[in-house]
C-alpha cells in the first residue's frame, strides 16, 4: 500500500488556515540552466529530487512566513547540500536561472510569489508608448469617457478584457509597454496579484480607480499587493479607512465626459420630476448571500431620518466587523443597501403623491410604485441626455453604501442641459457652496417644496442651470480627471500639457 501522503496545514498571508496539497503534479519547472532555484518545495521536499538530480547547485528560497509554519519533519527532510537564498537574492538570480516552484504556493503568499514568478520571463524593456490601457467589460461605463479623454491628452486607448489572464497579458506586453494601466474598479487585475507583478516587472505605472465601495470591491483580492497600487475613490470616505490599511488612497470624483452629455436645448420649464436608476442593487443577492443584518439595527436604520443611516453608521455600530480580507464588510454593505433602498423608495413614493413624477428603470418599479408613471430604461450613451433634457427637473438619490459619494446625475444632468434636485451629501462640498445649497434637500418635502419654488421662478431656475452648466464642463470633465492620475504616478509626464477643453 503507498504511504500516505503529507498533509500540513498553515495560514496564508491573509490568516486563513490552508492544507497544502501534496504531488509531484504541483511542482512546475521553468527555464533552463545547470544551477536550479527552488522556490518552495511543497510539503514534500522529496520529490523535488527528479529535478535536482544531477544539477551543479540547488539554491532553496527561505521564506519566514513559511518557514515558520513546516513541521519538524519538513525542515529534518530538507536535503543538506541545498544552498538558503533569501527572497532579495532569489530576485537578483532572475531571469536566467531554472527554477523549481510548488504552484499553489502563489495562492498562499501571493505578495511574496507572484513578483518573483513575474521575473521569470520578463517584458522586453522598450520605451512606453504614448498609450492608455484600459481594461473592463464591453458595456462597462466610464470606459468610453476615458478613452476619449485620453485622446484629448496625446495618448492612444486600447481597451482590453475584464477578465484578463496572465498569459494574454504577457503576450501584449510583449509587443507595447502602455505609458499607463487604469484599472476601473480592479478590473484587468486579477484575485491573486499576477497581473499586478507583471505590470510592475515591466515597469508599466498602474493605477486603480473605484468608481464604486471600494471596500467592497477589496473582498475580491487576496493579496497584500493591492496596497501598492496608485487607488483612487470616488467618496472621499474611504480615504482614511484605506489608508489605514496601508493604501496609497486619494480621492478623485466622478466627472462627464461632454461627447455623451453635450451642452443642448435647455430643459423646459415646468413643474414635472424624472427620476432614472435602478430599483435594486445589481445581483444584490448574489453579492450578499450568507449576509445577515442584525434586526435591533435595522429598526434603528429604519427609523433615521434622511441619509443618516449610511455605509459609515452602520460601520461604526458594527465594529468588529474587519474591512478587509474577507467578506464581513458585505454585511456593513447589507446594512447600507437595505436602507438605501428604503430611502429611495420613500423619496420617491412620496414625491408621487404630490408632483408630476416619471421613473425611468427597471419594471419592479412598478410594484415598489404603483400608480407612477413608470417608463422602461434608455441607453446611457445615447438616450440618457435627451431624457434628462425633456424633464423640467431631474432627481438624484445617492446610494447609502457611499457616505459622501456624488453619481454620475451630479454631472451628466448638468452637462447637457438639464437641472437637477438632489439629496444632500458631503460629497457636494466639491462644488460651489451657493451652488450646491440651491438644489439640495433632506426630505422629500423639501425637494417638494424647492422644486415648487424653481418652477415658479423661471429666471432663478435658468440662472441657477447655466452657472451649474458651466462650472461641470470647465472643471469636472473626464480629461481633467485623467489628467489629474497622469501627473500623479507617470514620471515627467507630459501628457497635462495637452488642452482639456471642456466644450467638446
Amino acid at each position: 500500500m503507498p504511504a500516505r501522503p503529507i498533509r500540513v496545514k498553515l495560514k496564508n498571508e491573509l490568516g486563513n488556515s490552508t492544507s497544502l496539497p501534496a504531488g509531484e503534479q504541483y511542482l512546475h519547472l521553468h527555464g533552463q540552466g545547470e544551477d536550479l532555484l527552488i522556490t518552495f518545495p511543497g510539503p514534500e521536499p522529496g520529490l523535488c529530487a527528479r529535478h535536482t538530480s544531477g544539477r551543479r547547485r540547488v539554491l532553496l528560497l527561505r521564506v519566514p512566513q513559511v518557514d515558520a509554519q513546516m513541521p519538524e519533519s519538513w525542515h529534518a527532510a530538507l536535503p543538506a547540500d541545498w544552498e538558503d537564498v533569501t527572497l532579495a537574492q532569489a530576485h537578483s538570480l532572475l531571469p536566467g536561472m531554472c527554477v523549481l516552484h510548488y504552484a499553489p504556493a502563489s495562492r498562499l503568499f501571493p505578495s511574496i510569489f507572484a513578483p518573483l514568478m513575474a521575473k521569470l520571463d520578463p517584458a522586453p524593456l522598450i520605451p512606453p508608448a504614448k498609450s492608455l490601457w484600459l481594461p473592463g467589460p464591453k458595456n462597462a461605463l466610464i470606459i468610453p469617457e476615458l478613452a476619449h479623454a485620453a485622446r484629448d491628452l496625446g495618448l492612444d486607448s486600447r481597451r482590453l478584457p475584464a477578465s484578463l489572464s496572465p498569459q494574454d497579458l504577457r503576450r501584449l506586453l510583449d509587443q507595447e509597454r502602455p505609458s499607463l494601466f487604469l484599472s476601473v474598479n480592479f478590473h484587468g487585475l486579477d484575485p491573486y496579484g499576477e497581473n499586478q507583478a507583471l505590470l510592475q516587472a515591466a515597469g508599466v505605472p498602474t493605477a486603480v480607480w473605484c468608481v464604486d465601495n471600494p471596500l467592497h470591491l477589496l473582498t475580491d483580492q487576496k493579496h497584500q499587493l493591492w496596497k501598492n497600487l496608485s487607488l483612487y475613490v470616488t467618496d472621499d470616505w474611504f480615504v482614511e479607512p484605506l489608508r489605514g490599511m496601508g493604501a496609497d488612497a486619494r480621492l478623485l470624483p466622478l466627472g462627464v465626459s461632454p461627447r455623451f452629455f453635450a451642452p443642448g436645448r435647455p430643459c423646459p420649464s415646468g413643474n414635472d420630476l424624472t427620476f432614472v436608476g435602478r430599483s435594486a442593487f445589481p445581483d444584490k443577492d448574489r453579492f450578499f448571500a450568507a449576509c445577515r443584518i442584525p434586526q435591533e439595527l435595522a429598526k434603528k436604520a429604519q427609523a433615521m431620518p434622511g441619509r443618516d443611516a449610511h455605509f459609515g453608521w452602520w460601520r461604526q455600530r458594527l465594529p468588529g466587523l474587519a474591512l478587509w480580507p474577507g467578506n464581513d464588510v458585505r454585511i456593513i454593505g447589507l446594512g447600507a443597501e437595505t436602507a438605501s433602498a428604503a430611502w429611495r423608495q420613500e423619496c420617491l413614493a412620496a414625491l408621487a403623491k404630490e408632483i408630476d413624477l416619471t421613473v425611468v428603470g427597471d419594471e419592479q418599479w412598478q410594484a415598489l410604485l404603483p400608480g407612477t408613471r413608470i417608463q422602461p430604461p434608455v441607453d446611457y450613451y445615447t438616450g440618457l441626455a435627451d431624457t434628462y433634457r425633456n424633464a423640467s427637473f431631474s432627481l438624484n438619490l445617492t446610494s447609502l453604501l457611499l457616505p459622501h459619494g456624488l453619481t454620475q446625475r451630479h454631472f451628466d444632468v448638468w452637462a447637457c442641459g438639464g437641472f437637477l434636485l438632489t439629496d444632500n451629501t458631503h460629497g457636494m462640498n466639491i462644488f460651489p457652496r451657493e451652488l450646491a445649497q440651491a438644489v439640495t434637500f433632506s426630505s422629500p418635502k423639501e425637494a417638494a417644496e424647492l422644486l415648487r419654488a424653481l418652477a415658479a421662478d423661471p429666471k432663478r431656475k435658468e440662472d441657477l442651470r447655466r452657472a451649474w452648466q458651466m462650472h461641470i464642463l470647465e472643471e469636472h470633465g473626464y480629461c481633467r480627471r485623467l489628467a489629474s492620475i497622469t501627473r500623479d504616478i507617470i514620471p515627467s509626464s507630459s501628457t497635462t500639457e495637452s488642452p482639456c477643453n471642456p466644450w467638446t
